[in-house]
């Protein structure tokens, strides 16, 4: 989480001072708008890799869930065609 958190801050920093210097802003402005955004985009890439994960974490719960029940639904049919041989003609 702080990663991304760190991440965000980072490029938040570098691309709104960069586009602030290119728009013609002073130095000291631009890095007063670099901080400010730094914050904000640090917290929004925060919460993107919250809801990333939280979807990851489900997705491998389903997919778990689906697992036990397969194998649970091949060991109930082995266990009636062994109550019930099926015979085949010769």
């Amino acid at each position: 989480m702080k990663y991304a958190m760190c991440l965000g801050g980072l490029l938040g920093f570098v691309v709104i001072f960069a586009t602030s210097l290119v728009a013609g802003k002073p130095p000291v402005d631009s890095l007063v708008h670099a901080s400010i955004g730094s914050i904000v985009i640090g917290l929004l890439f925060r919460w993107v890799s919250l809801i990333w994960i939280r979807n990851v974490k489900q997705m491998l719960m389903e997919k778990q869930q689906a697992a036990v029940a397969a194998i649970a639904e091949a060991e109930e049919r082995k266990r009636q065609e062994a109550k019930n041989p099926v015979v085949k003609p010769a």
